[in-house]
């Protein structure tokens, strides 16, 4: 990794000429102003802990399956109103389900059994920039399922860590004791629901409180709308019962089958206990199951993932395969290009993902760094992924390219015998960084001073 990163500086000026300057600061695309969708999720209280199920309800079928390995130091792409950046090491693995892309979570649990999942809701409005480091709603989730374990930590992390301004989400966030809440931002500012203000463990497309006021007023029409299955939901949540003899799992299937839409694309049950995720989508109603136990989440290990409609059924343990960022890639990409109002350039998508995809083992400096930490890099990490983007697309050839410049500036240094060893070693180091371009600003200005 520290090769990579060091060929990709030197490869930074080869990226400032080919890359536009907006790109080197991608400033992040606004992952959370999608076109309307629809999901539902809950906490199925099953004795001393919950079964967790969520629906995502969108025209756009697309999705991947990621293991997220711990140990892993990973930073934000955007800088906090003071220009520093967030870093931190994953403390659990996770699995994860992604609509946008690698790293971006639309639902998961992590290995101490935190589970968490997105549903849009209109109203919602994040806090304006402050001096906290920013965060996607995608990847602010990730960060969570990284480092927590308890509901409670998950809140406390809002005094660190703050979502973008333009967040149109809310969150269900459960952990294995059953412990939940919701999790809002109205007007910037994060409202919160659990233990006594949080009577029914479910979350759909409108505001808790209205949810719950509809609820209770029992104005609620029929019909494929948020309030309908919320209320569903809520029905469902009080008349299950620990005890009975129907399985919570298959009682979290039938709940979301009830709740579901025309265009529910998948319904994902989660088992904190066992630690066991099941599935099943549109394209493939089998329901699936990964076990949490039995995947190598240390940071050696390779990336697996699998796309979330695959014919496979049952465990699905030896169907997931190595990390591909080809189709890592085409998966973000066909994302970008569903929504007008948030395009984004193959370029900028290839550099977003070579940048995630190369989040280093912790080590050295890193070895033993726990909780948050906010620095300010010399080089802003955006630029060190265009860098290092470059590096796999032109690397070879841009090496071949500096050897062979470095060679022939030496023979012409030789030949010319017109600079001493102190001023030939800015042109030398020049050249090493710009390669070919650096060779010939030597022989410009050396033509220069001969006419001269």
């Amino acid at each position: 990794m520290k090769r990579k990163l060091i060929l990709s500086v030197l490869l930074m000026p080869l990226s400032l000429i080919i890359y536009s300057p907006s790109l080197l600061y991608i400033h992040a695309p606004q992952l959370n102003t999608l076109s309307p969708n629809f999901c539902t999720a809950f906490c199925l209280d099953n004795g001393d802990h919950c079964v967790f199920g969520a629906n995502q309800d969108n025209t756009l079928e697309i999705g991947k399956i990621f293991v997220n390995k711990r140990q892993v130091v990973k930073t934000t792409w955007d800088p906090s109103t003071t220009g520093e950046y967030a870093q931190w090491v994953s403390r659990y693995g996770s699995m994860t389900v992604n609509f946008v892309g690698y790293q971006m979570a639309w639902a998961g649990m992590n290995e101490a059994g935190l589970m968490i999942s997105t549903m849009a809701v209109p109203e919602s409005r994040g806090p304006n920039p402050d001096e906290r480091p920013p965060f996607q709603g995608p990847f602010w989730m990730q960060y969570q399922l990284d480092n927590y374990s308890t509901v409670e930590q998950v809140r406390a992390s809002d005094a660190d860590i703050r979502l973008i301004e333009t967040a149109v989400d809310h969150y269900l966030v459960c952990d294995r004791s059953g412990i939940c809440a919701t999790i809002e931002y109205l007007d910037g500012h994060a409202v919160y629901h659990s233990g006594e203000t949080l009577p029914v463990k479910a979350l759909t497309n409108s505001t808790y409180k209205q949810s719950l006021q509809a609820l209770q007023g029992e104005d609620i029409q029929p019909g494929e709308n948020s309030l309908w299955r919320f209320a569903t939901a809520a029905e469902r949540l009080a008349a299950f019962d620990p005890a009975s003899s129907v399985d919570a799992i298959d009682y979290a299937f039938d709940t979301l089958e009830q709740v579901s839409r025309d265009d529910t694309v998948w319904s994902f049950v989660y088992d904190p206990v066992s630690l066991r995720v099941y599935f099943r989508t549109n394209r493939n109603p089998n329901i699936r199951y990964l076990d949490l136990s039995d995947l190598d989440f240390s940071c050696q290990a390779p990336t697996m993932m699998m796309d979330v409609h695959s014919d496979v059924k049952g465990d699905i343990s030896d169907d997931i395969v190595a990390y591909n960022h080809t189709v890592s890639f085409q998966h973000s990409n066909s994302f970008f290009n569903a929504y007008e109002n948030m395009s984004m350039s193959p370029i900028l998508i290839d550099t977003l993902l070579w940048g995630v995809e190369n989040f280093p083992c912790s080590s050295g400096e890193h070895a033993f760094q726990e909780g948050l930490v906010l620095y300010s890099p010399l080089i802003p990490p955006t630029i060190q992924w265009a860098g290092m983007t470059v590096l796999h697309r032109v690397g070879p050839v841009w090496i071949l390219l500096t050897a062979l410049s470095l060679a022939f500036l030496f023979w012409r240094m030789a030949v010319d015998k017109a600079l001493s060893v102190r001023g030939s070693l800015p042109w030398v180091l020049m050249t090493i960084l710009l390669g070919l371009i650096g060779l010939l600003a030597y022989l410009v200005f050396n033509n220069r001073r001969t006419v001269n």
